[in-house]
């Protein structure tokens, strides 16, 4: 079974999106939702599994490949800024 992380905007387009893949594709989805609410591409090749992150931080690709950080609160991303020299994050709504 594949694991996809969906992120959107607000719950009409999270119910327009299972309606879809429900009765055009016949895919079932299981719903569980993620406290996350900021999301930044690593913009810079690091080495991911080195890097100083809170707990409660993730690490995901997009279908591309590109390594993107998943967080909970800006103290997160602040957090992983000051402790990863050099790490470079771009606001995902910068693409």
């Amino acid at each position: 079974m594949e694991k996809v992380i969906v992120g959107v905007v607000g719950v009409l387009q999270f119910e327009v999106l299972l309606y879809r893949l429900k009765n055009e594709y016949n895919v079932d989805v299981i719903r569980r939702d993620l406290p996350y609410q900021f999301i930044r591409w690593i913009e810079n090749k690091v080495d991911v599994a080195s890097l100083n992150l809170t707990s409660d931080t993730k690490w995901v690709q997009d279908f591309r490949g590109n390594d993107l950080l998943i967080f909970t609160s800006e103290w997160n991303i602040n957090w992983a800024l000051e402790k990863n020299e050099g790490l470079s994050l771009r606001d995902f709504s910068n693409n």
